[in-house]
């Protein structure tokens, strides 16, 4: 019988963060498979999916608007997690994808302006941690989720954007709009400095740990 793993789906369009996926997998002694469905057209997913006890899907420059064929192959092995009841956690695109299959509302903040930084993103309670947290977490991009889908409740909130975070009421299901995963190259290519992305790194880290757990319990 094979060992279960952890899914990340990597949805980048041009550069892979293979980074982000060797960080994730450091936090973890389960296996780790890593998928690359915007780059790579292959049937990867479907065929780790019997081996997989967790999925973790990250950023993307595209929108969950495109309708491409692999973002409906993403959402295909989502909704077959869903009826099994494997954890998921969406990041960035991955939280505007969730949200928008769900019926939420997915649209631009700033008028077509892509934005990055860093920003002071309060963790409401919930399951993944026992009291409210506030802490630092890298950004990077242009929409956002404008609107709370059926069945989920808000995880997390910050000044610049009010739905920061996503629970979802009954399902094993966590979304981040900040990268909580994101690594140095990340940061560097996003003009983060060095300070910003070693508090941002350890706040992240500390969310991706807890999900972690809670799969690998």
């Amino acid at each position: 019988m094979q060992k279960k793993s952890i899914m990340v789906i990597d949805p980048s369009i041009e550069t892979p963060e293979i980074s982000s996926f060797n960080h994730i997998g450091s936090l973890t002694s389960i296996q780790c498979t890593y998928h690359l469905p915007a780059l790579i057209k292959n049937n990867s997913m479907e065929f780790e999916f019997p081996n997989t006890q967790g999925i973790i899907i990250m950023g993307s420059a595209s929108s969950v608007h495109d309708n491409l064929i692999w973002q409906a192959d993403i959402q295909k092995l989502l909704l077959k997690s869903i009826e099994n009841n494997i954890p998921i956690l969406g990041i960035c695109y991955g939280h505007q994808l969730i949200a928008h299959m769900f019926g939420g509302n997915v649209d631009n903040l700033w008028e077509n302006k892509k934005k990055k930084g860093t920003r002071i993103v309060t963790l409401l309670k919930n399951e993944l941690w026992t009291n409210s947290k506030t802490g630092q977490l890298i950004y990077s991009h242009r929409e956002s989720v404008t609107s709370c889908p059926n069945d989920f409740e808000i995880s997390a909130r910050s000044e610049m954007v009010s739905i920061e975070g996503l629970i979802h009421k009954n399902k094993p299901i966590w979304t981040f709009q900040p990268h909580i995963e994101a690594t140095f190259p990340f940061a560097e290519r996003n003009l983060i400095s060095t300070s910003d992305f070693e508090i941002s790194f350890q706040f992240g880290t500390t969310i991706l740990k807890k999900f972690i757990q809670l799969i690998t319990s």
